[in-house]
């Protein structure tokens, strides 16, 4: 693919354009970079809190059974979303040389959440009535923050965390109310989670979009981004799904690779709901959310530190990129391993205080899964650093050996352990990713 000149000498060089390109495409200052560092993880600790809240309040105004079907409902959608989505945000944000406009990004994703809600529909019909409005309304939800991602991915280019962080927090806020407002009123789960797809209709996509206008109105538009013409043409359907299907080429490796790591993630819930019923399932989400924390945490994170490991990359500073990255993923192995301790001291009576009696007697499954949590740390910070070297093949294959990991090992243990032994695979699962790629990145920086 060739590359086009940067976005300073695209067009009419010393015309206002090419002034308002280089003036968004500058970086930010020092206080603007803090303020939104701050907005960022004020957004991620609501949406994280949101996120917790609902799976408390499920336990407690509803039941196992209940939590299952919601948990059933994330793990049928997530890894088809993330499939489908192409992991176009990181792409775009690592598009130094501007190849695609932010209208490619949305309209290939807008095409590819079509055709997620599309199989997400069929599995919800194979599933069955008891189950199958839940993951619908999951699978919809989850769509129009995937939507709504690449707005985000566009302020991130610019640097401008503030509106992202509100959007986590109108998100996080609306879908709580909505959910345990509409479960107190009906006792219905199917209806609750209509909650989450206001919340997600309203904070993704509503505020994403108005926010996003004065960027838009400023920014170069797809075709001029595609180094096609200097002035906006009139839509040419051909040029546009043209520049769809190179973007789709581009990002399908990346893309692929964050379905399937999605899925291996997911392999035990699969593995734990037809085996041992929804209640199990229930309670197995309830505990293994702190996997679902962090990965909430360590990707916010890793989104905010893209940019900065892209710059060194593309910089050749190479030394100061090695450092950064030893710098987090030791850093979250150490934060971690006090984690562990705390969770194995207090865990059980933490459990029953916020989850109740049914949750109990899970103590080796909590621990078990707070190790896992911190491992999916490192293999966030190594995977950024891949992703900042563009390496999306390799974290594709590296997602097609975890797969194979998670199936095999939901395969032996979960049968035999129950959910002592989902956790295992969990962790083995999680451990071989971080092991593995922690090779790849070693190799990528050697050559």
């Amino acid at each position: 693919m060739a590359r086009v000149a940067g976005p300073t000498s695209r067009i009419h060089p010393g015309g206002r354009h090419a002034e308002t390109v280089r003036a968004a495409a500058a970086p930010a200052g020092l206080p603007q970079v803090a303020s939104g560092i701050t907005w960022g993880m004020l957004g991620l600790l609501v949406a994280q809190l949101a996120q917790w809240a609902v799976i408390v309040l499920l336990s407690r105004l509803g039941t196992p059974e209940m939590v299952g079907q919601y948990a059933l409902g994330l793990a049928v959608s997530a890894p088809v979303i993330l499939l489908a989505g192409l992991a176009l945000r990181t792409v775009q944000v690592t598009d130094t040389g501007r190849l695609f406009g932010f209208d490619d990004y949305l309209r290939l994703r807008l095409s590819g959440m079509g055709l997620a809600l599309l199989l997400i529909g069929v599995v919800a019909a194979v599933i069955g009535s008891g189950h199958a409005v839940v993951v619908m309304l999951v699978g919809i939800a989850k769509a129009l923050d995937a939507v709504g991602d690449i707005y985000c991915g566009l302020f991130q280019r610019h640097e401008r965390m503030r509106p992202i962080g509100i959007s986590m927090i109108c998100n996080g806020l609306l879908t709580v109310v909505a959910m345990v407002s509409l479960l107190v009123l009906t006792e219905s789960i199917g209806w609750a989670v209509v909650g989450s797809v206001i919340g997600s209709l309203a904070g993704s996509i509503g505020y994403c979009a108005w926010a996003a206008k004065p960027l838009r109105a400023a920014g170069p538009t797809a075709a001029e981004a595609a180094g096609e013409t200097g002035q906006a043409p009139p839509p040419d359907r051909p040029a546009v799904l043209r520049r769809m299907a190179r973007l789709a080429v581009v990002a399908a490796p990346l893309g692929f690779a964050s379905g399937l790591v999605s899925l291996s993630g997911n392999l035990p819930r699969y593995y734990v709901g037809h085996l041992l019923g929804a209640a199990a399932l229930g309670i197995f989400a309830a505990l293994a959310y702190i996997v679902l924390a962090a990965n909430i945490l360590f990707a916010a994170i890793s989104q905010l530190l893209l940019p900065r490991l892209t710059r060194l990359s593309a910089a050749g500073e190479l030394a100061a990129f090695t450092r950064l990255t030893l710098r987090l993923v030791l850093g979250t192995l150490a934060c971690g391993a006090v984690a562990v301790a705390a969770v194995t001291a207090a865990g059980p009576v933490v459990v029953r205080l916020v989850y109740g009696a049914p949750y109990g007697g899970q103590a080796t499954v909590l621990t078990l899964l707070t190790v896992a949590a911190v491992l999916s740390g490192a293999v966030y910070f190594l995977g950024t650093a891949l992703s900042a070297l563009r390496r999306f093949g390799s974290q594709l294959t590296a997602s097609l050996v975890m797969v194979a990991v998670a199936g095999i090992g939901g395969y032996l243990l979960v049968p035999r352990f129950g959910l002592v032994g989902a956790a295992w695979s969990v962790v083995i699962t999680i451990g071989g990713d971080s092991l593995l790629k922690a090779l790849m990145l070693k190799r990528a920086l050697a050559k």
